[in-house]
Order: structure tokens, then sequence, then C-alpha cells
């Protein structure tokens, strides 16, 4: 049982919670996620027993949520449906929070109150939003880190304080390859984040297990940072100078370039650029959201 969301409006305009039993606000009554199916092509060959499946894609989801507008603590119930009534458009788009998840989704219509006089008086307005969510999954509030450099401690006793030579209590190791996990059901996008601390000639990152790569063929210098988005309807490559200036450098991207996505359960991916003594120059970060279609 869902007992407490939180909408929040993607354009900025705000947000609203709302829980179950919650006397002061909006009191949540149903959440129903809809269902999603899958839409399967098939094929069938000449005098072929049955068919073949040739592919399957998923359609969007439909979302209800369903609640109680009270009046209570000073705030009239006026007041909370004009707050309601302006904060849903069909217009707008929204996340919806719950439980450590996120979906997003697009109201298909304004605000639906109830006409009878039971669940509509002057005490209480019972109130539905109907919406579509285009990409039926659900992703984590927070993006997944996954970095290719790891620090080891490494201390060292005694200590020796007061030496000139300084004291190493830990390390950082600079990782040509690392294995990333994915533990959503579905391949997803990528951010890719490469802070530069030197000169680097041609960066890429690579797939080892289907060798596809992506990267871009330009020199990059201390101070740099380079962040490149394959999430589908956000693909990006956008440079960041050390003087806070940006710059659209898709027009750099490698000849071989393919917007990698992090296939489901575990990856290796690999850090490359023209001369591998420059890889100490790089600190690479991918970071991602695993997608989920059902988390109740």
């Amino acid at each position: 049982m869902v007992d407490n969301i939180t909408i929040v409006s993607a354009s900025g305009r705000g947000s609203v919670t709302m829980a179950n039993r919650d006397y002061a606000g909006y009191w949540l009554g149903t959440v129903d996620w809809g269902e999603v199916t899958g839409q399967n092509k098939l094929y069938s060959y000449y005098n072929q027993l049955g068919e073949t499946i040739v592919s399957t894609a998923i359609g969007s989801r439909e979302l209800s949520v369903e609640g109680w507008i009270i009046e209570h603590s000073g705030v009239t119930l006026r007041q909370r449906s004009d707050f309601l009534n302006s904060f849903i458009s069909p217009v707008d788009e929204y996340d919806l929070l719950y439980n450590g998840w996120k979906i997003r989704f697009r109201p298909t219509s304004s605000v639906i109150y109830s006409r009878t006089r039971k669940s509509d008086n002057a005490l209480l307005r019972k109130f539905l939003i109907q919406a579509i969510c285009p990409q039926p999954f659900f992703t984590g509030v927070e993006e997944t880190v996954a970095p290719f450099d790891f620090s080891a401690k490494q201390f060292r006793f005694p200590t020796g304080f007061g030496q000139a030579s300084p004291v190493v209590f830990a390390t950082t190791d600079k990782l040509f390859n690392t294995r990333i996990h994915n533990p959503g059901g579905f391949a997803t996008g990528v951010t890719i984040r490469i802070d530069f601390i030197g000169d680097v000639v041609n960066p890429r990152i690579k797939d080892l297990q289907t060798n596809q790569l992506i990267g871009v063929n330009r020199a990059f210098a201390n101070g740099d940072r380079l962040t490149m988005v394959t999430v589908p309807g956000r693909k990006s490559m956008t440079l960041r100078h050390e003087d806070q200036s940006e710059e659209n450098v898709i027009k750099n991207r490698h000849v071989s370039t393919s917007w990698l996505q992090l296939a489901p359960g575990s990856n290796i991916w690999a850090v490359e650029c023209d001369d591998l003594q420059q890889r100490v120059n790089m600190q690479v970060r991918v970071c991602f959201s695993p997608l989920y279609l059902e988390v109740e």
C-alpha cells in the first residue's frame, strides 16, 4: 500500500506531498501505477508451425492518484483546491517520488473532482489526477555513480611525523577498465563525466564486451570537464572550460561513436586516449539510473 508520495514539477513550479490520513494537507487515497504490456512483432515462415517473435517493444503506462482535500489548520478548502488546480497542468511534466523511487508523468487532464455531496462538500473534496508515463520505468531518486578511480589505504607505522618526506596514508589508482553493475532489468543510458587535470588528446570510453565506444577527437587541458550524455532524448556532448564557459563539442565526436548503454548485469568499460600515459590526467565517473517496471 502506498501511504506517502511527493509530486515535483519538472519545470520548477514547486511540489506537493500527499500522505495517508494527513488531516493538515492532502489525504492520499489510492495510487494506481497501471500496467505495462509488451508489444510483440511476429513473423511466420512458409509452412512454419506457430510464429516467431521478431522484436518486443514496451509501451507507456497510465497512472492515477486519488485523494481528498480537507479543510484544516486555518487553510481553507478553497485555498487548497486553488493550489492543486494551478499546480497540476496537462502541459507540464512531473516526477512522482515514492519510497526512494521516481517516475515521470504528464497529466492527461486537469484535476477531476467528485460530483457527489458525500465526497464534495464544505469540509472535504475528493480529487483524481490521471496521467500518462511515456517512459514507464521507475528510477532511483539519486543516480548511481561508478568511478574509474579508487583510493587504497596504505598506512605506515611508525608514522614518522616531523620528517622531511611526506607520510603516505592512501593512494589513488587510475584504472584503465572497470566493471559496472547495472541491477535494473533494462539497458539504460549514462552520463559520463571526465575532469582533466592535465593534457589529454582524444579521450574515449569503450565497452569491451561489444567493442562500441564513445569519444571526442580534440585536445583537452587542465581544468576542462567533458560531459557525455547517452540517455535517449537527452544525448549531448558538452565541454566546460576552466572559466566556466560551455561549448557544444558534438561536432568533434569520434567517427565510430555509439551512444553507449549499460546492459543489465555486469559491464566492462575501459578508458582510452591516443597516448595512454595521459590516462593519469583524467578523472572519470559514470552516472546512471537503473530502470525497473515495478517497485511495489
